[in-house]
Order: structure tokens, then sequence, then C-alpha cells
């Protein structure tokens, strides 16, 4: 009973993420919050870019856990709040999102 309703928490979950716009997040040493533009939107393959001389930079770090505000595209469905881990933080020298960190995302469950 317990993995039934598991696994419908989970589809429901990835459903929604198939449509998102963006994540928001509150960091507690700077008392802001931060909005990003989603990209990959999917449980698996999912990240924001964090520019390079952004305050956030110095503050976040791969393995840590924010609960995140998730925005879809379509406004008639509620915003989740969800607990998400920091995947990988990788700056990015050339291309498209030079001066970026391209900052992975995974929703825990």
């Amino acid at each position: 009973m317990v993995a039934k309703a598991a696994i419908k928490n989970f589809e429901e979950i990835s459903t929604d993420l198939e449509k998102l716009k963006s994540v928001e997040f509150f960091i507690d040493e700077l008392n802001r919050i931060y909005q990003f533009k989603v990209w990959g939107n999917t449980l698996t393959s999912m990240f924001v870019l964090v520019r390079e001389d952004s305050e956030i930079v110095d503050r976040i770090g791969v393995g840590e856990v924010y609960e995140m505000k998730y925005y879809s595209f379509d406004e008639s469905r509620p915003v989740k709040n969800l607990n998400t881990k920091i995947k990988y933080f990788d700056k990015i020298d050339q291309g498209r999102f030079k001066g970026h960190y391209l900052t992975g995302l995974a929703v825990v469950q």
C-alpha cells in the first residue's frame, strides 16, 4: 500500500515537472529569494543557469538541499514546494552560456 502511494506521488510530480517554467528558492544568508528559468524539465535531467557574478555562487554547493517552489507554464496548476538537491555546479567557460554555472537539480523524495 505504501509503495503504491509513493509511485502515485512520483508520477504526479513527474507529470507536473514536465511543464515547468521556473523555480525559486530562498537563500538564508542573503535573506533573498532567487528565481530561475528551468531547463530540461524532467526529474532526472533538470538544471538552471546561475550567472558567475551572482551573490549565490559562493553560498550554494553540491549536495545541499533546498525547499524550492516550482512554477508551471500552465498557471492553473498549483505551485509545487519540493525539497531539491544541488546535483552539480559547473562553470561554463565557452559557448552560448559562457559566464554561467550549470546547476543540476534533483527532487528529493
